[in-house]
């Protein structure tokens, strides 16, 4: 681990000495990014270019580095601010971005101690050209600002805060966010374009590599850099719990999610195994190469093309050629361009020794990728078994593959033959002839794919944590971000969110209403130990509190096993209670007859209930209310009355549901 170490400006030293101690300490002290790190170069490797605003990540020219009057503090702030908050983003570089086109505007020079307020908002403007993440380089220059203030490299105390708002959320409803959210998905036509590709069967490297990573982005929600990660036996077959053959991909999930299992779905099985095979193909010979370094230390690896001579036996040029896989056109040059900066070359050609295979070996050990035989340490993952180990110029187009160097694609391989980049080398869209239908040149991102998969499994109802399983996601929260289904969907999701039929709201305890039951009105029903009671409370209490099941009122639904078995419970505790009475009755008690005549009666409803219950006839979900036409309410009695009806009517009269009166069992 790198050892951290604080800067202590000195408050009575001035801005320029404060700075010269800055850079020093940073540049002989820190060892953040490796002890081994070139301080000079301008390019550090797997940290960033110190280049202006606007040049490409590679390709660019000497004259789009930084001014090298900022350059050293640039170094020394990215390295200082990184060891004491690692990041993937270094938005640092951003700020040294934005920071040095404002001093060079402002001050007409490019030195960090001239920061001012009005260098800071100069430098804001150029921050919000960076468009989409402009808050992050405004949030970056705020950083820069309080730096300098607390290393007293700037002169006066900057009271200075980011002015660039922090962008609209994604899941807003306007049609900013809409707009922002169809963004992110990819168009019909560059799925099926890809499709296509991949279906024709492309037989250059490039065109099979993309075309088969993109198929694997398919089968399961993933970030670029762990599908070109993935091990060579990343096809897991397992049976599910139907017995149903499965297959997943062994996938190590990055953000901290570690290894697992993402199974596919069965219309892209086939899919997923032929982008295995072609990519099992593809690398073939650079598992090989990787295979004979671990195993071969001292040996030059002997590929087909390679002379048939002893380790140490002298080499022609043309034989070196050969050897190594360059074109001989007869002279040293190709040779001499292929060793340039290699120290023991040099050597040997101002000694003019001949060059041997024991020479070409040491060379091809000392340009090995860094952490050889791993090619993810953490994952413990070799080249010699990875899916994606190759030779270098494997997919180059204008250079032959190299037979003895080592390689394994970034993410940006795959990124700019998806990403139309004006200027840069051609598109896997634009060699294969595909426009918009507007003529324009089509482009899109491996992270589209990502974010079209999680919305299909939000609109499949997938459940938020197999999601955030399924995406290798350690936060269930970040799911939001990549669901972009439309306000439409929202609703339709919404109206199919209740069950339909009263008994599957019953089993998953949603809100039976009155309409539910064949009732009048769409106010939700009373729940009992039993079913549900109809009694409008608007109107008049309750007449038969704590007796539901001699009420004519209360409705029990065939098939609610849960019910049923309260029911059968409340028989036998009835039955108990009816023997009590009796006894009681044949000793004398007072009053024992009539509880006798009432836990008989209610006895006879149960079993009555019961048999309905559980007749193979009655139809499931079908709504039981038994009448009752001894029942007793003021409400009935005073709307017969009203009406000049002679008798009371039945409970529940000419109701198209299933009604049972005490004299038909």
């Amino acid at each position: 681990m790198a050892e951290l170490l604080l800067f202590s400006p000195k408050a009575e030293r001035d801005a320029r000495s404060n700075l010269e101690d800055f850079i020093e300490m940073c540049r002989d002290r820190l060892t953040v990014f490796g002890e081994s790190l070139d301080w000079n170069s301008n390019t550090w490797p797997k940290v960033g270019n110190f280049t202006v605003k606007g040049a490409p990540s590679r390709g660019f020219t000497d004259d789009q580095y930084l001014n090298s009057e900022i350059l050293p503090f640039a170094k020394a702030y990215v390295r200082y601010q990184q060891g004491l908050n690692p990041s993937k983003l270094i938005n640092e570089l951003k700020a040294i971005r934005c920071i040095e086109p404002a001093l060079l505007t402002m001050k007409g020079k490019a030195d960090i101690t001239l920061v001012d307020i009005s260098v800071m908002d100069v430098a804001a403007q150029f921050a919000r050209e960076y468009g989409a993440t402009a808050y992050q380089a405004g949030s970056a220059l705020a950083k820069l600002a309080r730096f300098l203030n607390d290393s007293k490299i700037a002169p006066k105390r900057l009271e200075w805060q980011n002015p660039i708002a922090r962008p609209k959320g994604i899941n807003r409803t306007d049609k900013e966010a809409q707009d922002k959210r169809a963004g992110k998905l990819p168009d019909d036509l560059q799925l099926e374009g890809m499709a296509e590709m991949f279906a024709n069967n492309p037989q250059h490297p490039r065109d099979r590599f993309t075309t088969s990573i993109f198929a694997l982005l398919m089968c399961a929600p993933s970030r670029i850099t762990e599908i070109q990660r993935l091990p060579l036996n990343v096809l897991h077959y397992e049976k599910d719990t139907k017995g149903i053959d499965r297959l997943g991909l062994r996938f190590f999930g990055g953000k901290g999610a570690g290894w697992d299992i993402k199974y596919v779905t069965t219309c892209f099985v086939e899919i997923a195994e032929e982008a295995v095979r072609r990519l099992t193909e593809l690398s073939a010979e650079g598992r090989r190469l990787a295979k004979w370094y671990e195993e071969n230390p001292s040996k030059f690896y002997r590929h087909d093309e390679c002379p048939n001579v002893g380790e140490h036996e002298p080499l022609s040029d043309e034989q070196v050629c050969l050897a190594l896989g360059l074109a001989w056109a007869g002279s040293k040059g190709v040779i001499h361009q292929f060793f340039k900066g290699y120290a023991p070359y040099e050597k040997q050609r101002k000694a003019d020794s001949t060059l041997t295979l024991a020479f070409l070996n040491d060379y091809c050990h000392s340009v090995l990728p860094e952490g050889f035989p791993y090619i993810d340490e953490e994952r413990k993952l070799k080249y010699s078994e990875a899916l994606c180990s190759y030779r270098a110029h494997e997919f180059r187009l204008d250079l032959t593959t190299s037979r003895v160097k080592l390689w394994t694609p970034g993410k940006s391989l795959l990124t700019t033959d998806l990403n139309y980049i004006k200027g840069q080398e051609r598109s896997i869209w634009t060699r294969h002839g595909y426009k918009n239908l507007d003529g324009s040149e089509v482009t899109m991102t491996s992270h589209q794919v990502r974010h079209l998969l999680n919305t299909a499994a939000q609109r499949g109802n997938l459940g938020q944590l197999d999601i955030a399983k399924w995406s290798a996601r350690a936060n269930i929260h970040q799911n939001a971000t990549y669901n972009h289904m439309s306000e439409d969907e929202y609703v339709k999701l919404s109206e199919n969110a209740l069950p339909n039929g009263i008994l599957e709201k019953v089993r998953q305890n949603s809100p039976v209403t009155l309409e539910d039951l064949e009732q009048v009105g769409d106010a939700i029903a009373h729940v009992t130990i039993f079913g549900f009671c109809v009694h409008d409370y608007s109107m008049l209490p309750c007449q038969k509190h704590r007796d539901c099941l001699n009420c004519s009122e209360h409705a029990c639904i065939k098939g609610d096993s849960v019910k049923l078995k309260r029911l059968k419970e409340h028989r036998h505790l009835t039955q108990v209670q009816l023997d009590k009475a009796k006894l009681a009755d044949e000793t004398g008690n007072f009053g024992a007859d009539r509880w006798s005549q009432h836990q008989l009666k209610t006895l006879q409803r149960l079993d009555q209930l019961i048999e309905i219950m559980e007749s193979p006839e009655i139809c499931e979900g079908s709504i039981i209310m038994l009448n009752n036409d001894q029942e007793h309410s003021p409400l009935k009695r005073d709307l017969a009355g009203r009406q000049g009806m002679s008798r009371l009517p039945r409970a529940v009269p000419d109701m198209p549901i299933m009604n049972f009166a005490m004299d038909t069992f």
